[in-house]
């Protein structure tokens, strides 16, 4: 199978989200590919190599970081319809979740937000009734499978290896609307941060009602 990632891009470049995701598309695909859209991106994917990434999907234009993130949607949808991935996993930052959530809307793929683990490209894991319970998800319908993973799931591994990265052509989809940041308001973090914040431990699913066992299908909200 082929599994691709979603890199973030931060004001400092590559999020350490990527690094986690990449060693579990490793385990998982056959062909693994990073995607960055973005200032960096280019740098970005190249250093994913070293993370088992074989190519990265690379475009630096300014306008893919509108603040609606419809141009990196369906930038990406239009790079998914040509490369036709298997399964696509997304960090949960709020940039990712709102481009998932666009490219569902797009390509009526079937998404999934807060798992834990994917064990396979078409199943899925998540914790309910406050993480006593782990629920096994049968990833239906078309392709590729989005998948939105919760924070640190996943102990990154450098493997070492290099990575073929392509440019990608930006899509702008024909009545985008102009998206201006009035006013952006800097305040310090409170509580918990995620470096500080425990892995996951392996997820095995335990003994669970029927209803626990479910399938995720596909849906077109109204629009992308």
């Amino acid at each position: 199978p082929r599994v691709w990632i979603w890199a973030d891009l931060g004001a400092d470049g590559l999020a350490s989200s990527a690094t986690e995701l990449a060693t579990k598309a490793r385990a998982l695909g056959d062909e693994v590919g990073a995607v960055a859209l973005g200032p960096g991106a280019t740098d970005a994917v190249a250093a994913l190599g070293e993370h088992g990434v074989s190519i990265g999907y690379a475009a630096e234009d300014e306008r893919l970081i509108e603040p609606s993130s419809r141009v990196a949607a369906h930038t990406l949808a239009a790079l998914i319809a040509e490369r036709e991935p298997d399964l696509v996993l997304f960090p949960s930052s709020y940039r990712a979740r709102d481009v998932a959530g666009r490219l569902q809307a797009i390509t009526g793929a079937t998404i999934m937000a807060n798992a834990v683990d994917v064990p396979a490209p078409d199943r899925a894991r998540a914790e309910v009734l406050g993480g006593t319970t782990i629920v096994e998800v049968a990833l239906a319908g078309p392709t590729p499978h989005l998948v939105l993973m919760r924070p640190r799931s996943f102990e990154p591994e450098v493997v070492g290896g290099s990575c073929a990265v392509v440019a990608v052509d930006v899509v702008e989809p024909p009545d985008l609307a102009e998206v201006r940041v009035l006013e952006r308001i800097d305040a310090a973090a409170s509580g918990p941060t995620r470096s500080a914040a425990p892995r996951s431990a392996p997820h095995e699913p335990r003994s669970t009602p029927a209803g626990c066992r479910t399938r995720c299908r596909s849906g077109r909200p109204a629009r992308p």
